[in-house]
């Protein structure tokens, strides 16, 4: 078997979490000195609960190497292959921590992936390996589909505020923001594995029309062979709205909505939007 190991901060739908040969390394989310490993001490639901009534606001840490040489070893021991298909290196030094495991165990069949991505744009590009695993695909090709892939995915994401970014330090090319956007809402993008700024709106509803506008213009394809995705902060029913309308805009049923997780959740902060497209089939679909 090729095990499809990822990180805790992709989302992604039930059926991809279930599947026999995914599993995830969690970061840690950090509430003073307490650590906890990110959907394993703290669920999401827990998290978002706990983060309510926290008067400061808490911190995250990269999956560290000794956390991937373990299922690394383990899996290679039984005679698996590996795959890990990681946070983005601009966002995380996760992806080096899974280096660095990887070059302690040389010679094992290994492959370790940046995904230049996060969150549901990570999501959208496991469940593609995972789909080309079942397939039957080699180690290789599951590392050739992933950077032919990576590149073709487009994450668009609404804050309630800057504020989180910039505590958090993951504000990337969007820092010019950080001082003028007084009570404008901003648009965000993931752009070469950082955050970038698209635009900037008056309203949250406006920042999320804008949101699609720009995802429409920026995948021109339409049809079911899109993969697309929705992710929100304690923001359901708004969630449920973007995901209907990217479902007629883009005539594709193949879209799945979840909750932020811990360690993205830190940085986003409550009410964050978001939506993804992935362009490109999964095999056998």
């Amino acid at each position: 078997m090729i095990r499809i190991v990822t990180d805790s901060t992709c989302e992604g739908p039930a059926d991809l979490v279930a599947h026999p040969c995914f599993s995830f390394v969690p970061l840690y989310v950090m509430f003073g000195k307490e650590a906890l490993r990110d959907r394993v001490d703290i669920s999401t639901e827990g998290f978002w609960e706990r983060l309510s009534r926290e008067p400061t606001l808490p911190t995250t840490a990269q999956a560290t190497p000794a956390d991937f040489a373990g299922p690394f070893k383990r899996f290679t021991d039984q005679g698996d292959e590996v795959v890990a298909c990681l946070i983005s290196s601009k966002l995380s030094g996760t992806y080096e921590s899974a280096c660095i495991a990887q070059a302690s165990l040389a010679g094992r069949p290994i492959s370790v992936v940046d995904s230049y991505n996060v969150s549901i744009g990570l999501g959208l590009l496991v469940e593609q390996a995972v789909a080309v695993a079942e397939a039957g695909a080699t180690r290789a090709e599951i590392v050739s589909r992933l950077t032919a892939l990576r590149d073709r995915i487009h994450v668009l994401f609404v804050p309630e505020t800057l504020e989180y970014l910039q505590k958090g330090g993951r504000i990337g090319r969007a820092q010019a923001l950080a001082g003028t956007l007084l009570k404008l809402k901003p648009l965000l993008a993931i752009r070469d594995g950082e955050v970038g700024s698209v635009a900037r709106a008056r309203s949250k509803h406006r920042a999320l029309e804008s949101m699609l506008e720009y995802l429409g213009s920026e995948v021109p394809e339409r049809g079911p062979g899109l993969r697309l995705a929705v992710v929100h902060a304690g923001a359901e029913a708004e969630a449920a709205e973007v995901a209907k309308q990217m479902t007629a805009q883009f005539g594709s049923a193949h879209i799945f909505t979840d909750l932020l997780g811990p360690v993205i959740g830190v940085h986003a902060g409550p009410g964050t939007i978001g939506a993804a497209a992935c362009v490109g089939e999964l095999a056998g679909k």
